[in-house]
C-alpha cells in the first residue's frame, strides 16, 4: 500500500517536472543537468510501465493457457475414470454371471455324483 502511494507520488512529481522542463524547452531556455536527468528518468519510467504491462499480459496469457491445459487434463482424467469404472462394473457383472454359472455347474455335478452314488 505504502509502495503504491510512493510510486504514484513519484510518478506525479516526474510528470510535473517534465511539463516544467517542456515549457522551458518551448521558451528556448537552456536545460540544466538536473533537467536532463529528470527527462531521462521520466522516459525510463514510461518504458518500465510499458514493459510491466507487457509482462502482465504475458503472465495473464500464460496463466490462461496453463489453466486451459489443466482443465483439459482434468477432463481427460474424468473421462478415463468414467471409462475405467464402466469396465470394472462390466467385469464385476461378468464375474457375477460366471460365479452363478460355476455354482450351477457345481450343483449339477453334486447332483450327478449323488445320483451315481445311489445307483452305483
Amino acid at each position: 500500500m505504502v509502495e503504491a502511494v510512493v510510486t504514484s507520488v513519484l510518478e506525479e512529481a516526474l510528470r510535473q517536472a517534465s511539463e516544467r522542463i517542456a515549457k522551458k524547452i518551448t521558451e528556448g531556455k537552456r536545460l540544466t543537468s538536473t533537467d536532463v536527468i529528470i527527462l531521462l528518468l521520466d522516459q525510463m519510467n514510461k518504458r518500465m510501465e510499458i514493459m510491466n504491462e507487457s509482462f502482465n499480459k504475458r503472465i495473464d496469457d500464460l496463466s490462461a493457457s496453463l489453466n486451459k491445459r489443466i482443465d483439459d487434463t482434468n477432463k481427460r482424467i474424468d473421462d478415463l475414470n468414467t471409462s475405467l469404472n464402466k469396465r470394472i462394473d462390466d467385469i464385476k457383472e461378468d464375474l457375477r454371471l460366471l460365479h452363478q454359472e460355476v455354482s450351477s455347474i457345481k450343483s449339477d455335478v453334486i447332483a450327478l455324483m449323488r445320483e451315481r452314488l445311489k445307483t452305483g
